[in-house]
């Protein structure tokens, strides 16, 4: 999980025996939870940016193993739901892997969420940023909440101030921002930590609306927030995968989405969950942000409307490769 097994080739041969592609590469485990299942995720590195099965060209990409879902479809179906209202999600498509010639099952080849035009449309800081330029320093980063991070080796976290998130910067990496004191983690920190104590000076009198849309992109905390609640994604709980970003000289960005695989989909819910998690704890208290998610439901309730033949085409195309790989995993967990 740590390194990457390098000089590896990578070749991917469609249903008719044609070659699409073959490429040198770089692979090693990946994922906190998923890396302790009997399947075993993995990330992709290869040598030169490369179209994938009609995805945009990129180095990084992940094979998702899916052990804990029986149905196989949940990240594929939750991706398909959020790419339809937010501004990127990622793109994935289900592959048979042979891994050293051996039969691996059933995978879920997908982008891994990382700063692109075609990714997380932001600005890219590198080694060559001048960090302490007040224009270049306020972005792009790309943030994850999650309270596994700081026990699995990541380098740049930190814990915020008021309600003590487990945060890391995902990008720019480590070998950009090089410490705890490096002028890109230090700004990071102090920009999440004057938000959440705006959010928690105003939690009473809840007058400072104005000032916290100017912070931060509604209409993505909005987009984030249905998809995760129609799809009863309870891992905001912990937290555990959310991801935000920030954009150069702009606001935070609720997104991309990640990781559906585990207790989501639920039938039994007839209540909201997340109204209590992360910031939609404060957001949930202003009249001006329950108006905007009633609005924008209205808006964008009929692009769900379709997601059972979505979820049916999928479950036709997968049926055979999801049996072969119950026999190869058999589930031992039925959270789902």
């Amino acid at each position: 999980k740590t390194i990457w097994v390098e000089n590896s080739t990578l070749r991917i041969v469609d249903e008719y025996g044609i070659e699409n592609l073959n490429i040198k590469t770089c692979i090693k485990g990946r994922g906190n939870t998923t890396w302790t299942y009997p399947k075993k995720p993995y990330a992709i590195k290869l040598d030169s940016k490369s179209e994938v099965l009609g995805m945009p060209k990129h180095k990084r990409w992940v094979l998702l193993a899916n052990w804990m879902d029986r149905t196989l479809l949940r990240n594929d179906v939750a991706f398909e739901m959020a790419r339809r209202v937010m501004d990127w999600a990622p793109r994935g498509k289900f592959v048979e892997l042979y891994f050293n010639d051996v039969h691996q099952g059933n995978y879920y080849l997908c982008e891994q969420i990382k700063v692109d035009k075609n990714r997380v449309d932001i600005d890219e800081l590198d080694e060559e940023t001048d960090f302490t330029d007040a224009s270049q320093i306020t972005g792009g980063y790309i943030l994850e909440y999650d309270k596994t991070n700081p026990t699995t080796g990541e380098i740049n976290y930190f814990y915020s101030k008021i309600n003590n998130f487990p945060i890391t910067i995902k990008d720019p990496d480590e070998g950009v921002i090089t410490s705890w004191e490096h002028p890109g983690f230090l700004y990071v920190q102090e920009h999440i930590n004057s938000l959440e104590q705006l959010f928690e000076d105003d939690k009473y009198e809840r007058a400072r609306w104005n000032e916290i849309d100017e912070l931060i992109d509604v209409k993505s905390y909005i987009d984030w927030w249905l998809v995760h609640e129609l799809t009863f994604n309870r891992e905001p709980g912990h937290p555990k995968s959310c991801y935000m970003y920030k954009k150069r000289d702009g606001k935070l960005f609720a997104g991309p989405v990640w990781d559906f695989d585990y207790a989501t989909f639920q039938v039994k819910s007839k209540m909201s969950g997340l109204t209590d998690v992360l910031y939609y704890k404060y957001l949930f208290k202003y009249q001006e942000f329950k108006f905007a998610v009633k609005e924008r439901w209205a808006e964008v309730k009929e692009t769900f409307a379709d997601v059972d033949k979505y979820i049916q085409e999928q479950a036709k195309l997968i049926k055979s490769s999801n049996e072969t790989n119950i026999e190869k995993w058999p589930i031992t967990q039925t959270v789902n």
